[in-house]
């Protein structure tokens, strides 16, 4: 008696436990979706005021201000705070078209893509880099793998329209995959394509294992530069083109050293890729950036020195790496959820069954969505 008692609370929590984790894979795959285009709606708006203040805000600033002045107030809506909305990213291939935001924190991308905040903005000189879900929280580059050579990807700041051509890499691809180690391809190099757009996504699909990136070259003049309020500048080695002055910065062979922590699964091989041990998948790792097939023109190299971020990436960003300060309350919140279904199911076998199951769905609602919320937010996103 005793004995198929405990096989049967053991079937009934496997039972639960099953339950649970396809609800999470429910919620994952089209809650998330759900929320994103509410954010979506909401940040689309809040991008259309931001051109039209913009526009206001210049009028009067030319009419009343010195032009120093301007300056730091046009930084300022452009540089907005993390998870505000920043540009208007258009991709035919992919059918997209989504607001961009600042910053790649679990809850910026929650919203849409995100902008690194260590790189330019969209449309400036350097390589400005945009992550994005690949599978949840609406996906937006969930068809990132159909980017082929040639490509345009249009982003409007208020700045202006700009447009990026996909630069092909190795085997006529459109992208290429690396290691979440590999943050090299969001540097600020600027010897072979300087004014580029980098994308970033995981991958494969369903999984962060690996990231997917997308490389495209600016076509025309940048923007001008505008440095981030809150970020000590550094007139960069960048667009100072005198050889005394980049040896100073410059390994001999004229690139940068990147120093890489890469788990012994992801080293290259003698090819220069590597092979995953749970899927034969190869990586990119020896080639982050193809070799131009021409010169880059003089017109894409700003012969003055322009001030930039300081900050290199330490990861890929928390939204999709995942976000360890929500590790405690995800487990705090299943902790509660365990007890609610503890303490229900006690009640309801020296009770009625009915009545309480009807009291205790509501708050089982509730504690459920925030601790999927939080688990969420834990794990690593794709």
């Amino acid at each position: 008696m005793l004995v198929s008692r405990f096989f049967q609370k053991v079937g009934q929590s496997l039972i639960a436990i099953g339950g649970l984790t396809l609800l999470f894979v429910a919620y994952q795959l089209w809650g998330t979706g759900f929320l994103t285009d509410r954010y979506q709606e909401d940040l689309k708006e809040d991008f259309e005021e931001l051109i039209e203040a913009t526009e206001e805000t210049e009028q009067n600033t030319i009419a009343n201000e010195e032009e120093s002045e301007q300056g730091v107030s046009f930084s300022e809506f452009l540089w907005r705070s993390e998870g505000e909305a920043i540009a208007q990213l258009i991709i035919p291939r992919m059918g997209l078209t989504q607001t961009v935001v600042s910053g790649v924190s679990s809850e910026s991308l929650r919203r849409g893509p995100g902008h690194f905040q260590n790189t330019p903005m969209p449309g400036m000189p350097g390589n400005t880099s945009i992550a994005g879900h690949r599978t949840t929280w609406g996906a937006p580059f969930s068809r990132i793998d159909e980017l082929e050579p040639g490509d345009e990807i249009n982003i409007q700041t208020i700045q202006g329209s700009f447009t990026y051509k996909v630069i092909e890499q190795n085997g006529g691809r459109g992208n290429f995959i690396v290691s979440p180690q590999r943050l090299a391809v969001l540097d600020q190099d600027f010897e072979e394509y300087p004014n580029r757009l980098t994308l970033v996504s995981c991958h494969p699909r369903l999984t962060a294992r690996n990231r997917i990136i997308v490389v495209a070259e600016l076509i025309g003049e940048p923007a001008e530069y505008f440095a981030r309020p809150d970020a000590a500048p550094q007139t960069g080695f960048a667009f100072i083109f005198d050889q005394e002055a980049l040896d100073e910065v410059l390994p001999n062979d004229g690139t940068q050293t990147v120093t890489e922590d890469i788990p012994p699964e992801l080293k290259p091989t003698e090819e220069g890729n590597t092979a995953s041990n749970t899927q034969n998948e190869k990586i990119d790792e020896a080639d982050p950036l193809p070799t131009p097939t021409q010169e880059v023109s003089q017109s894409t190299r700003p012969s003055e020195s322009v001030p930039l971020p300081t900050e290199r990436a330490t990861s890929f960003g928390e939204g999709l790496d995942g976000d360890r300060s929500a590790i405690l309350p995800s487990i705090t919140w299943g902790l509660a959820l365990l007890a609610l279904m503890i303490s229900s199911n006690f009640i309801a076998n020296r009770w009625r069954k009915l009545p309480t199951y009807l009291i205790a769905f509501t708050p089982f609602v509730i504690v459920l969505s925030v601790w999927f919320f939080n688990l969420d937010r834990a794990l690593p996103s794709y």
